[in-house]
């Protein structure tokens, strides 16, 4: 009886761990300072996409200016989840077009590729 005891405790522990890990995955890129999230999508577009330096600087600007935007839709909302999507996709959007204008025709193609392949809020994310 004490090692069945001792088992569900166990599993119950594991469980709760394993919803709380699931809680908090995909939140990474909100939860980070504009700055940083700006920094860490540049580094990961300059190895993806060959970015020159002026490129990095341009779509660092943009990609900070939408990091920024985004959370203040985020702080403003009065938890209608609707509205912030909707806000959010609206946002995303903009940026896109903004940051494409510094691709070259090439570069414009891997970055559409990408965009297509990242999941896109929780309909993207497998339960």
């Amino acid at each position: 009886m004490k090692k069945l005891t001792g088992l569900l405790v166990t599993m119950m522990f594991g469980m709760s761990m394993m919803g709380f890990a699931q809680e908090r995955q995909g939140r990474g890129m909100q939860q980070l300072a504009p700055a940083d999230r700006a920094k860490t999508t540049v580094t990961r577009l300059t190895e993806e996409l060959e970015l020159s330096s002026a490129q990095q600087d341009s779509i660092y600007k943009q990609v900070f200016a939408q990091a920024t935007e985004e959370k203040e839709i985020f702080s403003k909302s009065s938890g209608d989840r609707q509205a912030v999507r909707q806000s959010m996709q609206t946002t995303r959007e903009k940026y896109r077009s903004k940051i494409r204008a510094f691709l070259t025709e090439e570069q414009a193609k891997k970055y559409d590729t990408l965009q297509q392949r990242r999941p896109q809020g929780r309909a993207g994310r497998s339960s």
